[in-house]
């Protein structure tokens, strides 16, 4: 009787772990599906999210550099807000707005160049990281990463978006924000 009550709960644990784990995977790819279809329904600019995001970031930035050296848990704080929020714009920019970059300017390479970018910007925070786990300053490497994403946010602002803008049809800009909403849910 009471071997069987055991096995019992054991049975019911491991099936709120297994509901667990399932939920988890499966979950956020359905919720983005819904936040990515409210957006792309409501309309309005798919810009918007990424101009804000660039905002974020550069914020994150601002406050890292800032953040002294001895203050072990508010840099590791940061540094994981930043990584996760450039997971997250740079997922929805690589998947959804660079593949529609036209390659026909001087260089021919702009799109090339946009995907470097954020390899770059991967390789500065794999060194930040390093840096922090070390517990070493950490400002030079910030201040570096901070002006190659001036510099990009920039180039998306001022060239890249409008370009988008202007050659995407009024009826498509809804369904680029749906996916946009949707690339960035994907990242927990």
């Amino acid at each position: 009787m009471k071997s069987d009550r055991a096995t019992r709960d054991v049975g019911i644990l491991l099936g709120g772990i297994a509901a667990g784990i399932v939920g988890s995977r499966l979950l956020p790819p359905l919720i983005a599906a819904a936040v990515g279809s409210g957006r792309a329904r409501a309309g309005g600019d798919p810009f918007q999210v990424l101009i804000e995001d660039h905002r974020q970031i550069h914020s994150l930035l601002d406050q890292m550099v800032k953040c002294p050296t001895s203050s072990r848990l508010q840099r590791a704080r940061l540094f994981l807000a930043l990584k996760r929020k450039l997971a997250k714009h740079a997922l929805a920019e690589e998947d959804v707005i660079y593949p529609r970059v036209r390659n026909d300017s001087a260089s021919g390479n702009e799109r090339k160049r946009l995907y470097d970018d954020h390899a770059e910007m991967k390789i500065f925070l794999y060194e930040i990281e390093g840096l922090l786990r070390s517990g070493e300053d950490w400002r030079d490497a910030v201040r570096l990463l901070r002006d190659l994403v001036e510099r990009h946010v920039e180039e998306e602002e001022k060239t890249i978006f409008p370009e988008l803008r202007r050659e995407l049809a009024a009826p498509i800009l809804p369904q680029v924000s749906g996916q946009i909403s949707r690339e960035q849910a994907l990242i927990l």
